[in-house]
């Protein structure tokens, strides 16, 4: 342990963008936006820039996101668009690898943003500062602004992204230096770490009338009205047919019931190529408490 601790850090050698969004709600997949824009850019493990940025979502924001964010329709209103600033924004993740609090969450809202924007999504490695709390500390909970108190660093309890991006980035840091001391120094290794995060949204096994947006629609529709799917699904290797009862919609993915495999499994909403509602359904499957 000591040994390593004497040694340069190679986890530090990348530079890494850090990201924070505050968004009108929890599902980019069914219509909510970005509201702000944070990004902390670290080289050499210190913080060289910062970007933060308001944005006019054009939509309203869910009671329970001002709640959290503080953010209001007023602040946001008159605000430039996501497309207006995003020039801005994409530099700062040159070369860079990816970091967030939960990246599914952060890079969903990203990706899907630049799809709507017929812009290609970005190709950067991830790393996934949560995956990294939960490989090296057993005890949780695993909050941002837990973790970071628990770490002896500043929690202000703002959750606006600039302040969360910058925290993210201190936690990052920690953990770095930690798995460093324990001579893990192979950043592709490290637990959270992605190659890439990108979603087939616009994928070409799609047909006319499956868009992404119709089959996200489709789906919503069906937790609603408690009614089963018969989906075609995308596994990585080939499509299969499979039914599903559908519970939730939670970031990019689809929590529900497989009766294929007879368990409750994610599906990612992007795999899923298209949909159709079973009628009769086979017996009540109520969501896990």
């Amino acid at each position: 342990m000591d040994l390593f601790s004497t040694l340069p850090n190679p986890l530090l050698s990348r530079p890494f963008a850090v990201i924070d969004f505050e968004t009108t709600g929890l599902y980019p997949a069914v219509g909510d936006e970005i509201c702000e824009v944070g990004v902390v850019r670290m080289e050499n493990g210190e913080i060289v820039a910062e970007y933060s940025r308001l944005v006019d979502p054009c939509r309203a924001m869910d009671p329970a996101a001002i709640q959290v964010s503080g953010i209001t329709l007023d602040m946001i209103e008159g605000q430039p668009r996501f497309e207006d600033v995003v020039d801005e924004y994409l530099p700062y993740f040159q070369d860079a690898v990816i970091v967030a609090h939960n990246a599914e969450f952060d890079m969903a809202f990203l990706q899907s943003k630049l799809v709507k924007l017929k812009r290609p999504q970005l190709p950067n490695s991830v790393l996934d500062t949560l995956e990294l709390a939960r490989a090296f500390d057993e005890t949780g909970p695993y909050t941002l602004g837990i973790l970071a108190n628990r770490m002896g660093i500043l929690d202000r309890q703002i959750h606006r992204a600039l302040e969360d991006a910058r925290m993210a980035a201190h936690v990052l840091r920690r953990f770095l230096d930690e798995y460093h001391k324990r001579g893990q120094d192979e950043l592709s290794r490290l637990p959270g770490f992605r190659n890439s995060y990108q979603f087939s949204i616009d994928g070409p096994d799609r047909g006319e009338d499956n868009s992404f947006e119709s089959v996200v629609e489709s789906i919503r529709k069906a937790i609603e009205a408690k009614q089963d799917l018969e989906i075609s699904y995308n596994g990585g290797r080939s499509n299969s047919w499979r039914r599903v009862t559908p519970w939730q919609i939670k970031g990019m993915s689809l929590r529900g019931y497989c009766h294929l495999r007879h368990e409750e499994r994610d599906f990612r909403l992007d795999r899923i190529l298209e949909c159709h509602t079973v009628l009769e359904n086979p017996g009540p499957l109520s969501l896990p408490l």
